[in-house]
């Protein structure tokens, strides 16, 4: 009987893992997450090992999946992708030779680097085939920091990937042609805590990766120094959870960028408008960078134009900021449904779901094979 592949998410402050049945139209049959402690992996690099694979263990206990063997993925800024045009060769010739060919193009020697690609298409230069791709390089000593924590916990990697591919089978559009008015390509931000991956496709095919180092944890920063608490009652306040006095001491400078603001009388938590203000104050601002990176690439791209923006990860859970990326970015913007995209066998509540489904796309993703 064929099986079943598990992808496995390794973020910021929690691990993932997703479960889908074999078969040519494959569901979520298990996943499951769970957090990691502070400073086990920062900024998406893994830099406490033994921890991580403490809370893998703890992962598979609990989610009760069939096999320890997973597909991984990485994205973070020790991951260069690069447009790039080689002379054409077939593609085990390419494979064979690629290291001897790129190291032009990446800023890390080629023998530090685990290198792949993702073809985009073939042209003619100066009577010449050659091959336009994404070149993908991740230095070794993080990724043999990600499969060190893996092996530690018992389980085996199976493959790697890069995490803005797997956003594309996870959630991305086969035809967006199909579904607007007007033709043009996709763009899937996944927000996560410290790493926002980019990745722009049409039908499929990847056409540009940006890696940006930022996400949710910087709203949590923000209201942390507005409201003159620290990360941990920063992110229940983030949440819209109350807090009692005790836990939150009042601010003790401007908590909306002005001058001369003064908040809550001493002793009392900050008022929920007042977070939410600064909490949208600087997602306005990221925002405003992932609005830049979707403007460098139509720029740079000939006929290139985005026709819809779908947005996945935890922190796209921030209460307002969907519609702030509709006032802010000049297409549809509209969540990345990956229970729609891959049906669910979960024994779980449509809210609860629902609740979870944005974390989950990086996952779905990696347990759906790929480019072979």
């Amino acid at each position: 009987m064929a099986k079943g592949r598990i992808g496995l998410d390794i973020g910021s402050t929690a691990v993932r893992a997703a479960e889908l049945s074999a078969g040519t139209q494959p569901t979520v049959v298990r996943a499951a997450q769970g957090p990691l402690p502070a400073g086990a992996v920062e900024n998406g690099e893994v830099r406490e090992p033994l921890a991580v694979s403490s809370a893998l263990r703890e992962l598979w206990k609990r989610g009760g999946f069939s096999s320890g063997q997973v597909w991984l993925g990485v994205g973070n800024q020790r991951v260069v992708v690069r447009e790039i045009a080689l002379p054409f060769l077939p593609e085990k010739e390419l494979k064979a030779s690629l290291s001897l060919q790129v190291q032009e193009f990446i800023p890390m020697p080629v023998d530090e680097a685990v290198l792949d690609y993702d073809p985009i298409g073939e042209f003619e230069q100066d009577d010449r085939k050659m091959l336009r791709m994404l070149l993908v390089a991740a230095q070794r000593a993080m990724v043999d920091q990600v499969v060190q924590s893996v092996t530690g916990a018992g389980l085996e990697p199976m493959g790697l990937d890069l995490t803005p591919f797997a956003l594309v089978r996870a959630v991305g559009t086969p035809d967006v042609s199909m579904d607007l008015e007007e033709g043009g390509e996709e763009a899937i931000i996944d927000i996560g805590a410290h790493v926002t991956n980019i990745v722009v496709h049409d039908r499929g095919d990847t056409r540009f990766v940006r890696i940006l180092p930022s996400g949710g944890r910087d709203v949590t920063t923000a209201i942390a120094r507005a409201a003159g608490v620290d990360d941990v009652v920063a992110e229940r306040l983030k949440r819209g959870e109350e807090i009692d006095e005790p836990d939150a001491p009042a601010p003790t400078g401007p908590t909306d960028g002005s001058e001369g603001a003064t908040g809550p009388e001493a002793g009392a938590p900050p008022r929920p408008q007042q977070v939410r203000q600064v909490a949208l104050q600087r997602a306005a601002a990221f925002v405003d960078e992932i609005r830049s990176s979707l403007e460098f690439y139509t720029a740079q791209a000939r006929e290139a134009r985005i026709a819809r923006v779908l947005v996945t990860g935890g922190g796209s859970k921030l209460e307002g900021l969907i519609d702030l990326m509709r006032q802010r970015i000049p297409v549809p913007v509209d969540p990345g449904r990956v229970f729609q995209h891959v049906p669910s066998e979960l024994e779980e509540s449509e809210e609860a779901l629902a609740s979870a489904e944005p974390f989950f796309a990086v996952s779905v993703g990696l347990a759906i094979p790929g480019r072979a």
